[in-house]
Order: C-alpha cells, then sequence, then structure tokens
C-alpha cells in the first residue's frame, strides 16, 4: 500500500493551460484576438471605489484614450454601449478608478472590467475581463474556521446531539436555493431592492445552522437548485426540464441574477454569529457532471465550466462580501480521468483545469476544492479490493492519469493542486476537503456487513488523514437513507433510523490517541498484520 512519504507530494506533471484561450473566451467581445494586446493585472476594492490596473501594447486608437467597461455577469459584451465607466490616457500602464456603489442599485461588486479603444464610433475590447479580486474587504463579519478534527459526517438535524460526542469537525448539510423563492414573509433590502424569502425555509436553517454550530462542528452548506416550477428562473434557461438531481443557477439574465446575489448575501450574513456559522459553502454538487448533477442543457465541457465560473463568482463575491472568514468550494465526483460517454457527463481533471484557467483570466480568487474519492464501483465496501472487471481496467493509480480517485489514491488530486496553474492566489495550495465519501454496510453485489463497512472507515481514514493537504474527510452518512438504499444499494450511515451501527463507536474513537483498540479489529479484514506494515503507524 501507497505510504505518504515526503517524496509523493512532489508533481508528476507539469502542463500550462492556454491563457490565450481562456483570454478570448472571456474577453466579452465577437471581435478576434488580434484586438487582445492588453492585461488587467488588478482590480480591487479602495474604500468607495475600484481600482483597475492595466498595461500591455498601446494599440492604435483614434483618440489616445482607454475607455473602461463594466460588464455585469449576465452580460456577454460591450457592443453597442457607450457608457464607460472610467478613462485613462492608453499607456503600457494605465489606472482607472471607478465608484463601487456598494449596496445600491448601480453596486459594481459582481461586475467583471473590461478595457476598451474608440474605433470609428466603436468600443472594441482590447484586454481580457477582470473580476474584483477583494470582495472581502467590505465584510462587516469575520468568523474563525474550526478545526478540531478532520473527521465529518454528512448529518441529520434529528440526531445533531450526537455529533459533538462523536467528536466530529465538520458537519454537511444541503441547501437549495429555489425554497427561499416559493413563498415570502422575510424581507431583505439588498443594493436597492427588496426581497421576501420564505420565512418557514429561513426558520429552518435558522434551527439547523444553530444546532449543528452548536455541537461545536465547522459547518459545510452544499448550496444547489432543484427543479421547482414556483421559481424556474433561477435555473439556466438551456436546463428547465425536469428529471435531473441539481441544474445550473441562472446568471444569464438580470432578475434572477440579482435575486441569487441577494439571497447568499443574506444567507452569509446571517449565518456568520448568533443564528450558526456556515464556515465552508460549496457551490454545487459534483459540477462537472451536467446530467443530473448540475444540469444546463446540451454542453460541451468548456460551455460547463465557463457558465460555472460565473455561478462560483456570483456566489463568491456575495459570501465574502458578508464574511470575510468564509470559504467557498467547487466540487467534483471521482471520476478523474474516466468518461462512459453519458452526455453531459466530464472527466473531473479536464473539468477543473477548464474551471482554473476561465477563474483565473477573469481574476484569481481563493476558491477552494471539494471531492468525493468513493470506492470504485459505488457499493465497494472492501475498496481495497477491486473487483476483476475493474482489476482489468487498471483504474486507479499514482498518476495524474488515473481514471478514478478513491481512498487509496488521493494523493492524485492533491498532486495536480500544487502545479502552478492551481494555487491560490498568494502562491500557496489552496484549501482541499473531500466533502463526501462513503461505505455501505449492505449490497446485493459485493458482500459487506457492518463490520467492514467500520473497517473500510478506519483504513480510509488512516490512508487520508496521512495527506496533509486534505483538511476535511466528510463521510457519507450520519443515518442510512432509504433512496440510497433503494437506488444504489448503499446503507452508508453510521447508524440507522432505529439505532447504532458497529462503525458508530469507530468513528467516535479512530482519531483518539487509544485508538488501536477501535481500529486494529479492521487489520485482518483488510488483509494486513499491522498499520506499519500498511505504513500507517
Amino acid at each position: 500500500m501507497k505510504n505518504f512519504n515526503k517524496r509523493c507530494w512532489i508533481p508528476v506533471l507539469v502542463f500550462a493551460i492556454s491563457m490565450v484561450f481562456g483570454m478570448y473566451a472571456n474577453a466579452a467581445t465577437s471581435k478576434t484576438m488580434e484586438n487582445i494586446t492588453v492585461t488587467i493585472n488588478s482590480c480591487v476594492i479602495a474604500g468607495a471605489n475600484i481600482n483597475v490596473t492595466a498595461s500591455g501594447v498601446v494599440p492604435t486608437t483614434t483618440d489616445g484614450i482607454y475607455y473602461l467597461f463594466e460588464l455585469k455577469p449576465y452580460e456577454t459584451a460591450v457592443g453597442a454601449r457607450k457608457d464607460y465607466c472610467a478613462a485613462a490616457p492608453a499607456a503600457q500602464t494605465a489606472v482607472f478608478t471607478t465608484p463601487l456603489d456598494y449596496n445600491t442599485t448601480a453596486s459594481k461588486l459582481y461586475s467583471r472590467f473590461v478595457v476598451t479603444i474608440l474605433q470609428k464610433g466603436t468600443y472594441i475590447p482590447v484586454s481580457n475581463a477582470m473580476y474584483i479580486l477583494n470582495p472581502e474587504v467590505v465584510a462587516t463579519k469575520t468568523t474563525n474556521y474550526p478545526m478540531k478534527s478532520k473527521k465529518g459526517l454528512t448529518a441529520d438535524w434529528r440526531y445533531s446531539s450526537e455529533l459533538s460526542r462523536l467528536g466530529t469537525g465538520f458537519a454537511s448539510y444541503e441547501l437549495d436555493v429555489s425554497r427561499f423563492f416559493t413563498g415570502g414573509g422575510l424581507n431583505y433590502t439588498y443594493n436597492g431592492k427588496t426581497y421576501s424569502f420564505n420565512i418557514k425555509v429561513v426558520q429552518e436553517y435558522d434551527g439547523v445552522c444553530t444546532r449543528l454550530a452548536s455541537e461545536g462542528c465547522n459547518v459545510i452548506m452544499i448550496i444547489k437548485n432543484a427543479y421547482n416550477r414556483a421559481a424556474l428562473d433561477m435555473i439556466a434557461p438551456g436546463g428547465r426540464s425536469a428529471g435531473n438531481n441539481c441544474y445550473a443557477f441562472n446568471v444569464d439574465e438580470q432578475v434572477p441574477t440579482e435575486k441569487l446575489e441577494a439571497l447568499l448575501s443574506f444567507l452569509a450574513n446571517r449565518y456568520s454569529g448568533t443564528m450558526g456559522t456556515i464556515h465552508t459553502w460549496i457551490i454545487g454538487n459534483e459540477v462537472n457532471t451536467s446530467k443530473p448533477w448540475h444540469y444546463m442543457g446540451n454542453v460541451t465541457a468548456e460551455m460547463l465550466a465557463a457558465h460555472y465560473a460565473r455561478e462560483f463568482r456570483v456566489c463568491y463575491n456575495a459570501i465574502k462580501s458578508q464574511n470575510a472568514g468564509a470559504r467557498v468550494f467547487i466540487s467534483i465526483d471521482q471520476r478523474w480521468n474516466y468518461e462512459d460517454g453519458t452526455r453531459g457527463q466530464f472527466a473531473a481533471r479536464e473539468f477543473l483545469d477548464l474551471f482554473a484557467s476561465y477563474i483565473q483570466i477573469n481574476g484569481n480568487i481563493d476558491w477552494g476544492l471539494s471531492f468525493h474519492p468513493y470506492p470504485v464501483p459505488l457499493y465497494n465496501c472492501t475498496f481495497w479490493k477491486l473487483p476483476a472487471e475493474y482489476e482489468r481496467m487498471n483504474v486507479i493509480d499514482h498518476t495524474d492519469d488515473s481514471k478514478f480517485v478513491s481512498p487509496l489514491n488521493t494523493d492524485v488530486v492533491t498532486n495536480h493542486m500544487m502545479l502552478p496553474t492551481m494555487l491560490a492566489p498568494n502562491g500557496s495550495m489552496r484549501n482541499i476537503i473531500i466533502s463526501e465519501m462513503g461505505f455501505t454496510s449492505h449490497n446485493k453485489s459485493i458482500a459487506t456487513d457492518e463490520l467492514t463497512q467500520a473497517a473500510a472507515i478506519v483504513y480510509s481514514y488512516k490512508l487520508i488523514a496521512n495527506n496533509p493537504f486534505i483538511q476535511g474527510i466528510v463521510y457519507h452518512r450520519q443515518v442510512d437513507h432509504a433512496s440510497e438504499i433503494a437506488g444504489d444499494g448503499i446503507a452508508g450511515g453510521i447508524r440507522t433510523e432505529t439505532g447504532t451501527k458497529y462503525a458508530y463507536g469507530v468513528f467516535a474513537n479512530m482519531d483518539k490517541g487509544n485508538s488501536s483498540e477501535y481500529t486494529d479489529f479492521a487489520l485482518p479484514i483488510i488483509g494486513a498484520a499491522s498499520w506499519a506494515e500498511l505504513g500507517l503507524d
């Protein structure tokens, strides 16, 4: 078994994402790439203003002036517009200043900016487009990020009082944005407009967040978007057909985009203190799979990644502008380099690279990565032994070309995140968590039981906790879910509705100093004489 020694963290591949492609795709212009001669290097809030700095080759202009345009998330081009927001002399370095207009109808918090020149009465973009890089500077709250243990659970609020006794460091929960727009009762004024959110749904999450936070957990909230006829406008226009689990957010039209901005701002403000704190926000679920987890119609990987980057940016700016201490994550599945030909499903690595390139060219921000290294196949509780058909496919290894990522090779992901193109704005590793991973105690296809499930939890925890770049490991789930048992044959809870499983006590004690009495039972199940034999002292 792989010993996570120092050498295994050295990246095995070095690659460069095409900046030209990213620049062209995000320049908000239908003109040719020959026009792109200027680079916006910085776009930051400074007091009541936004300062934009650009540099590059000065193109031929009619008047020797650069004109800066603001583009809302839903705007695709400058087009025939003439309402530039700032101007500066055309030079190798140009600095623009424009009002932020924070929390007014003219707010530019979510906008991106592009440099243009005037030619024959038309403003022609000559730069990449860049969003604000530091929305957190306007936040009035900054919460801490508790890290009492790496282990976590997909939580059930009915059993929330068990979380502290289990030593749970992370508690994961889901939030469907569409539900907040299916009624009113709680008014919220944002950017000069008043919105009314469903007060019963708000009260529901007041209770959930308060309970989870009171247990000392780092609360993870997975932000999803369901098919809801009462809130169809919140779904991307190309994806408004029933039958998928979750849907892409609508950042293509003004009103739904502003509703999303308002809701995420409201939630981030409300759940940053007395109502409990959401420390970790995950935007969407396994978003590399448009069908069925982030549906937006018939799209390519490039289209999905570009659209999701805009969705992410809206949510990021809304959250960070309320709570500077919050962390915001992208979510991918375990199919690192594997595609089975299903339309709308893309390899996680390809999608991740595309997303990173779009974010980079439009202004690098501190996004984090969450991923789901389930067993292969999902119901294979004995993840250290692949079924013969998967063994022949060679689906798991420790290279960047591995088809899947499982508990055995999470170093594939963290090695990839060391690449220069993937680093945080300050040059460090990004925040990385496992937001979902689980093992079943029952399945018809591959034999398992409660003892095997518990062994899988112990072994996976020792493997992954040994990876210093993974900050949290969320086991799915606290309580068995009937739909998962019926659908995939997965009973992943450490308890049932009526009682606890063997894994319950194991989960509670596997990270303690005297853990051997709770973990050594797993060795004969795994087929090892000692943890040292596995490189897991």
